[in-house]
């Protein structure tokens, strides 16, 4: 009853249930509030840090038709029972775990990471029969520095940056990495410049109990003595006679060689809001599911090693589904 299928999101089709559709159903789940993760669904289900993300995202009528879920609480939808755990990879971030009548039970990870964060919900892991994982990371090469590491070459990086009279600018994503980010600066007591879409999205976080710290904003004219942070579809808008500066983006990938060309910044600086390798390996240990579907990323090659270890384990994506057969 719980066989999972990806179709432009997770679905499960002997029950009809919407995991993450990036299409408007009639009634899905949302996991969290990124915008591959999110459409004006006519009903869903979803934690209420989500929802008020989706109310700026997407407006008051979509934020209107969530059914907001508190951790832990069950949901009925039919024969099922539903709830929500915290999944480590935003604020309001949350695993699915889905339960029939029978007891059959499936976990949905959505984006997660294990690792605590300064600015999302510590992650909570229950056991599930059926396991349909994330594996944006899923290479043995993805093990990322430790959390206190990866904090400090950030600062430093902007430290170096203005003790040489330069402008460090941080491209980072408007919703979870923006605001890990600016833990960081904040506790480094570094001056903040920030974009629009990040300063809209920090009153939520006052809300639901995680405190931002000050920021002015984006002001390309007045940039000088700042750390400058912005998503990276704002860089095309940074004027070219700025004074001098250096670009930096934020992300996992910045472990691949190719990451600062790819990228066309001055730097990659290592920080996920994603699990990496060895972390997909442990969370499957723990969850110990009988079989384990894996979206997103590295879903064969991760789906083989889990083989190799014993465990049940397949892709979602059509490469792997002939495999199966």
């Amino acid at each position: 009853m719980l066989t999972p299928v990806e179709r432009g999101g997770l679905y499960l089709p002997d029950c009809g249930l919407w995991m993450d559709a990036r299409r408007p159903k009639p009634f899905a789940v949302v996991s969290h509030a990124h915008s591959d993760h999110t459409a004006r669904h006519a009903s869903y289900l979803a934690t209420a840090p989500t929802i008020d993300f989706m109310r700026v995202r997407l407006g008051d009528a979509v934020a209107r038709r969530g059914i907001p879920l508190a951790y832990g609480e069950t949901y009925p939808h039919g024969p099922l029972k539903i709830q929500l755990f915290p999944a480590g990879h935003v604020l309001g971030s949350a695993m699915v775990r889905i339960e029939t009548q029978s007891g059959e039970s499936l976990l949905y990870t959505g984006d997660f990471k294990t690792r605590p964060g300064l600015a999302a919900e510590a992650i909570e892991i229950p056991q599930a029969d059926t396991l349909v994982m994330e594996s944006t990371f899923g290479r043995p090469e993805f093990v990322f520095p430790e959390s206190e590491t990866v904090q400090a070459g950030i600062a430093n990086f902007c430290r170096e940056c203005l003790k040489a009279n330069q402008i460090p600018i941080l491209l980072a994503y408007s919703l979870g990495k923006a605001q890990e980010v600016l833990k960081i600066l904040e506790a480094a007591k570094l001056p903040i410049m920030a974009h629009r879409t990040i300063r809209a999205l920090n009153p939520i976080y006052e809300q639901h109990g995680i405190p931002m710290p000050e920021t002015r904003p984006l002001d390309f004219d007045n940039m000088e003595g700042q750390v400058v942070l912005m998503p990276p579809t704002i860089r095309k808008q940074i004027p070219a006679d700025i004074p001098p500066h250096r670009l930096a983006m934020v992300s996992g990938w910045a472990l691949q060689e190719s990451a600062r060309y790819r990228y066309r910044t001055d730097t990659v600086l290592p920080l996920s809001d994603h699990a990496d390798y060895p972390d997909l390996l442990k969370f499957v240990e723990q969850v110990d599911p009988r079989t384990t579907y894996l979206m997103h990323g590295s879903t064969t090659a991760l789906a083989a090693d889990l083989r190799r270890r014993g465990r049940e384990a397949w892709s979602l994506s059509r490469d792997d589904q002939l495999e199966l057969l």
